[in-house]
């Protein structure tokens, strides 16, 4: 695959086109400067140019990306032959490994389209031991784990166990995660069985959370270990209700061990636990020591946990309409209200509010602000038609200085998939 010079992989969408013949590819690069151009691959030991179009792609880790449910063209066909496989590629060479669609056929739809839309965190996880953890889009769904290594025989193991299947929905933000050491979090919601959160050890067996327990999210904190979040509900008669968290690590080893009574705690009128919809958004930052929940009522509200010196606080941000989180660096998080960026530093307690250098009066906006995986800390892009002309625009806005960006397309195919490529 022909992406040796690019920054970015665009998957695009078979939207109306007015522009665009029928042999035009859906996978497109754009290269440091922003031009986006067709992938073209060539078959290994030939001359033959075939085109490739996948029907999702995925960061997987520094290396490699992952691409699932490929169509290809060969030179001179506008029609296409479905592969069944997906695919490793490595983002310098472009080289291509097989995953076998034979031999592991439920891995072949990895279509989380209305997942994404959602806002769901369905990306690959990747652990120190070189493995990768894959969310399958079955009903329900499940977690596959394979090695990094020996690309001429990739084999698969199924993690999650059946009696625990995952059931994916606009409302699990946060389905599964995996720490440093390859134990895997999961979180499970069956009419019969209620909502459990499982954590699968790395060494076997599993671990059932309890109810009273109140655990509602997950993440890795700084050392590459698990924490969970906790809440607990209270009425107040003077204000109404009242909402505790706990924030904690877990020793996972023969047995599972932490302690709840001596978490860190945090007591607040603002819902960051999704009650019974776990709509809550968290978000750990470039550093790894700095997390984030996201308010799940019609406030701004912030949750922030610093797993290295184990604090917590709460940030407020003005009132209005619900911000969108557009990226993340080391230290801030970038939120946008108002074709303005809310970026708020949390090393140095500042918050500042950016706007956006561009007239978006004559523009109607096709996709959300959160909707692309780029590069972070860096900028944010936008998918914008122009009203006068019905152009297709890709607008790339600088998070620190809100300057823009704007690329009209020569396709005119929807921009689905972000993924970054180069540094």
């Amino acid at each position: 695959m022909d992406i040796a010079d690019a920054q970015m992989l665009a998957l695009c969408g078979s939207g109306a086109q007015t522009k665009s013949s029928t042999d035009d590819l859906s996978l497109f690069k754009i290269d440091k400067d922003g031009n986006m151009t067709a992938v073209r691959s060539m078959v290994d030991g030939t001359n033959e140019e075939v085109r490739l179009v996948p029907e999702s792609i995925w960061p997987l880790n520094e290396e490699y990306i992952l691409c699932s449910r490929i169509w290809y063209y060969r030179s001179g066909q506008d029609w296409g032959l479905y592969d069944g496989n997906s695919y490793l590629i490595n983002k310098k060479t472009g080289r291509m490994y097989v995953i076998d669609g034979n031999k592991y056929p439920e891995f072949m739809d990895t279509d989380f389209s209305y997942q994404i839309e959602k806002g769901v965190d369905v990306n690959p996880r990747t652990d120190n031991l070189n493995n990768a953890y894959c969310l399958v889009h079955t009903y329900p769904s499940y977690i596959y784990k394979f090695a990094l290594k020996n690309f001429d025989n990739i084999t698969m193991q199924k993690v999650n166990l059946d009696q625990f299947p995952i059931y994916l929905s606009g409302n699990c933000k946060h389905p599964f995660e995996v720490d440093a050491a390859g134990n895997c979090m999961t979180y499970v919601r069956l009419d019969d069985l209620g909502e459990k959160n499982i954590l699968y050890k790395a060494d076997g067996g599993l671990y059932e959370f309890p109810e009273s327990d109140g655990v509602f999210d997950y993440f890795v904190g700084y050392n590459g270990n698990f924490f969970c979040c906790s809440y607990f509900k209270y009425f107040n008669s003077s204000y109404g209700y009242e909402y505790e968290y706990k924030i904690y690590p877990i020793k996972i080893g023969t047995q599972i061990e932490y302690n709840l009574k001596n978490a860190t705690v945090k007591k607040t009128q603002t819902d960051y636990a999704g009650y019974r919809d776990r709509i809550t958004g968290l978000y750990t930052l470039e550093n790894g020591f700095i997390h984030v929940l996201l308010s799940s009522d019609d406030t701004n509200n912030m949750l922030v946990y610093n797993s290295k010196d184990n604090t917590i606080k709460e940030v407020g941000f003005l009132p209005g309409e619900m911000e969108k989180v557009v990226g993340i660096s080391n230290n801030c998080i970038y939120r946008i209200m108002n074709n303005s960026i809310y970026k708020y530093d949390f090393i140095a307690e500042e918050k500042s509010v950016t706007p956006i250098d561009f007239d978006f009066s004559g523009c109607a906006i096709y996709r959300d602000w959160d909707t692309y995986n780029v590069p972070q800390g860096s900028k944010f892009i936008l998918g914008a038609i122009r009203n006068s002309d019905m152009a297709r625009l890709r607008i790339e806005v600088d998070m620190e200085t809100g300057i823009s960006k704007v690329f009209e397309d020569a396709q005119d195919r929807p921009i689905v998939t972000l993924v970054q490529v180069g540094s």
